[in-house]
């Protein structure tokens, strides 16, 4: 499996607001399957629900977990984040 972890200065330089970086960093740290866009329209950053280990954190197909787990909320409520399904797979973190 390919997998990228991102410093502060990467994701500095790929135009993420601070307290994004701060956000998608704790969650990187967690596991989370935290992916960058190459783009901004559809928010700061992006979850995976395809990998190992992401019906940890979400899962769209969960009644459980449809809403996030209640530690992934907890640290995007913190940075003043959300997330909102952008279809099955991915999950775009936005501004609240």
């Amino acid at each position: 499996m390919f997998s990228t972890e991102y410093t502060k200065e990467e994701l500095k330089e790929e135009g993420m607001e601070s307290h994004a970086i701060d956000a998608f960093l704790k969650l990187q740290s967690m596991g989370c399957p935290v992916k960058t866009w190459s783009y901004g329209d559809r928010g700061h950053f992006w979850i995976s629900a395809e990998e190992p280990g992401s019906s940890e954190w979400l899962d769209y197909w969960s009644t459980a977990l449809i809403a996030g787990s209640e530690i992934l909320n907890d640290i995007l409520e913190h940075y003043g984040l959300y997330f909102e399904w952008q279809n099955s797979a991915v999950a775009c973190v936005y501004d609240n």
